[in-house]
């Protein structure tokens, strides 16, 4: 610690000589600073003043949240869309609108000033929150007062009319983009329905039935059928009484209405002298018989006409026929079935791939259908006022008092700048005109012997003469405080006054 201590001691000793080494040229460093703070003072005061006019704008985000609207229209998010308009108002297009409908432009006679202008007045103007919740306060700042308030009522209105065309805009935007999908997709779900039309008309005979049964479901009720018709028919040529499922004609009625569906289908593919559709009709022409003959005989009737058992036979024998024509005719299906195996199973994957594909066009085709429908929604409710506003709450006007620069503080700080920049003249003095401060460096400059110091015994008349410099000193220095006191109480006068001068000179 005392070492420490000891060296602080000779770091300040070192100092006081240093600066009592510089005080020699006191007298040069006040009339450095004395020039410095004139010319600084001149250039403070000839700066033009600037004048600042702002407006406050309101973002109505209300109507953009209707809850009457929500879940019917699209509602978008009012604080996003409001960071986008602020943010994009200060966007190229819109600087030059601003500064060709205010005038602005005029003051820049080349290309490359009209950029240095544009980019000056997106860097000056400012788009900041006001103090209440989406308040926003627009302000310019301009050396003329009335060029300042039009420059922020062109930013007004750029804010109004572009949230105007934007509600508008980007409505219409989408709703061109969804009519595009929606015709896109309407042809391709058309395309589809004809791929599976076309398909199904190709391969009728080898498409499931009515109830979407495969091959073996059909093959295996073909066999089931089969085998009740081969029952009823043993049993007519036996003589016995057939006993059906159902009361009445009831079963014959959906053997009829079978072969009918049936009889359809092969005529959607084949004419009229095709062998299945000759002997599907004719066996829909002996079972409506049949049907005729029973409901006249209802029961055992037919047999009851002929007590000997005539009738009874004559009613076997036609059942007989009947049923072993149904018999064929069902035999000649099971065949059809088992040889055009292969042909059903790849007419069933190829109908479940058309059909998935249908499928899945139709869902994305109505999805958009739904989403045009709310976008036309979303633009019906813009139109009637369900979009973002705007309210200017206050308007620019023409400022009358000038807003900058700080002249006050400029110059405090070139008070202090002349003041530094004289001790440091003063000091740069001595170090080109150095003498010794002490014996130690005289001592210490070369080889040759010192024997000691005698000091100058300062008369009277000296120590007066020493007096009045440090008074004057201290007088120069405190004008140059008093210079300072002036600049700031008659700042605004000093300043039109050098305007003044310039504009006199100018001219």
């Amino acid at each position: 610690m005392q070492n420490q201590s000891i060296d602080f001691h000779e770091l300040f000793q070192q100092v006081m000589l240093e600066v009592r080494a510089a005080w020699r040229y006191r007298w040069h460093a006040l009339i450095f600073a004395w020039s410095v703070m004139i010319v600084g003072a001149l250039l403070v005061f000839s700066l033009p003043n600037k004048y600042e006019s702002s407006a406050q704008v309101y973002a109505d985000t209300n109507a953009l949240t209707n809850p009457l609207l929500r879940g019917i229209a699209m509602q978008p998010d009012p604080r996003a869309r409001l960071d986008v308009i602020t943010r994009t108002l200060l966007a190229r297009p819109n600087l030059e609108t601003v500064a060709d409908k205010t005038g602005l432009s005029l003051r820049a006679t080349t290309p490359a000033g009209k950029d240095a202008l544009l980019v000056k007045l997106g860097a000056v103007v400012k788009v900041k929150d006001g103090s209440a919740k989406d308040l926003y306060e627009i302000s310019y700042s301009d050396i003329d007062p009335a060029m300042a308030q039009r420059v922020v009522q062109a930013f007004v209105e750029v804010l109004m009319n572009d949230t105007l065309g934007e509600n508008t805009a980007a409505t219409v935007s989408a709703q061109d983009f969804l009519q595009q999908q929606v015709d896109g997709y309407n042809k391709r779900l058309n395309d589809a329905e004809q791929k599976l039309a076309d398909f199904k008309k190709a391969n009728l005979g080898n498409l499931p039935g009515p109830g979407g049964a495969d091959y073996a479901t059909r093959l295996q009720a073909a066999k089931g059928r089969l085998q009740d018709l081969e029952g009823q028919y043993a049993a007519a040529a036996a003589g016995r009484p057939i006993h059906r499922a159902g009361s009445g004609t009831q079963d014959i009625d959906k053997q009829i209405a079978s072969y009918k569906d049936k009889l359809n289908d092969l005529l959607l593919k084949y004419t009229d002298e095709y062998p299945d559709v000759v002997s599907t009709r004719r066996m829909i022409e002996q079972l409506e018989a049949r049907r005729a003959a029973i409901r006249r005989h209802p029961g055992s009737a037919v047999a009851a006409e002929a007590p000997d058992g005539t009738g009874k036979m004559a009613a076997n024998n036609f059942s007989a026929r009947s049923l072993a024509a149904q018999v064929a005719a069902q035999k000649r299906e099971i065949a059809d079935l088992k040889s055009n195996a292969d042909k059903i199973a790849d007419a069933q994957v190829t109908l479940q791939q058309l059909t998935r594909n249908y499928d899945v066009t139709r869902k994305q085709y109505d999805e958009l259908v739904a989403r045009l429908n709310t976008a036309q929604l979303s633009q019906d409710a813009t139109q009637s006022g369900n979009n973002l506003k705007f309210r200017v709450i206050s308007p620019p006007i023409v400022p009358l008092l000038p807003d900058g620069p700080k002249r006050g503080l400029m110059l405090l700080g070139v008070f202090i700048l002349a003041l530094g920049i004289g001790g440091a003249f003063g000091f740069f003095l001595h170090k080109i005109k150095p003498v010794f401060l002490s014996l130690k460096t005289l001592r210490e400059f070369g080889d040759f012997p010192v024997i000691g110091t005698f000091s100058i015994i300062a008369t009277s008349a000296r120590r007066e003469r020493r007096r009045r410099e440090i008074v004057g000193f201290c007088a120069g220095v405190g004008l140059l405080a008093v210079v300072l006191v002036i600049g700031l109480a008659f700042n605004g006068h000093l300043a039109n006054l050098m305007q003044h001068l310039f504009v006199l000179e100018a001219t």
